[in-house]
């Protein structure tokens, strides 16, 4: 925190593109201990921490608070696209041990935060899966981001270098055993479309689902689906879809016929949709 501080005067000076600079921060991020406190948990950060954790404390908090608010005791969650674990974390917590969540996050690095997160918690009420979700199972690219929230499982075209990674059906995953889910958070950068196409059964079984979706117009297009596809395919699976507006901390119905740039934040290209029947 200290050197964060230290930081800030010159930062928006244009001296962080200095070479020395920015030599001097990652030296100096790779050797601090990231642990902060967050949400009431021990949390381990990348030291390039896009999500503000180390200084903020809490991500989306709107969002936040929603989870809060529809998740019991008992319940069975998802978390696609899992990160290092900030969601993974609050549903922990709010399940309780008779409930479970399901952690699912394809990036190695991320994975290895995520699993030492929860063990520094001490949840045992958690199942990490090192996998994507997808439409298919087996080996899929993962194209990687510098930032850790914004690797993808499609090509994005701006010259990314990638990895194999394994994906998995959810249809397929919860095909042995109990397939009861109460809550799904999905945050895969614009991937959705194929996630969704890779649970059908799921969604059609589970008759009181509630999904919280990222919903980004520009990553979809990018990923090759129209963004009001997204949304008819959501409506067809018989969720009503309720826009989680951060600017004005309320839940509105959507209308699909509105211009979708127009639920957007001034400062970001996505918004989060929440789904219930």
């Amino acid at each position: 925190m200290i050197y964060e501080q230290c930081l800030r005067p010159i930062s928006g000076h244009g001296l962080g593109r200095i070479y020395l600079i920015r030599a001097l921060n990652d030296f100096v991020t790779s050797r601090l201990k990231w642990v902060a406190q967050v949400q009431g948990h021990k949390m381990f950060l990348d030291p390039r921490d896009h999500l503000n954790l180390f200084s903020n404390g809490i991500y989306e908090p709107f969002e936040t608070e929603i989870v809060k608010t529809e998740i019991r005791k008992g319940d069975i969650v998802l978390d696609i696209g899992a990160n290092i674990g900030y969601y993974t974390l609050i549903f922990a917590n709010l399940v309780g041990p008779e409930g479970k969540v399901f952690a699912f996050e394809p990036d190695a690095r991320n994975f290895a935060l995520l699993e030492k997160n929860v063990e520094a918690n001490g949840y045992h009420n958690v199942i990490l899966v090192n996998k994507a979700v997808s439409n298919k199972n087996g080996k899929i690219r993962l194209y990687l981001s510098d930032d850790i929230g914004d690797h993808r499982t499609y090509d994005p075209g701006d010259g990314r270098k990638f990895g194999e990674i394994e994906a998995i059906r959810l249809d397929d995953y919860f095909m042995q055993g109990s397939s009861r889910v109460n809550f799904i958070k999905m945050d895969i950068q614009g991937a959705e479309w194929d996630a969704i196409q890779g649970m059908n059964l799921l969604l059609q079984k589970n008759k009181d689902l509630k999904v919280i979706t990222e919903f980004s117009p520009k990553l979809l297009r990018i990923s090759g689906i129209r963004p009001e596809d997204y949304l008819r395919l959501l409506i067809n699976h018989d969720l009503k879809l309720y826009h989680a507006d951060e600017r004005v901390q309320k839940i509105e119905p959507v209308n699909i016929a509105e211009p979708l740039e127009k639920w957007m934040p001034s400062n970001r290209s996505y918004t989060n949709l929440l789904c219930i029947r």
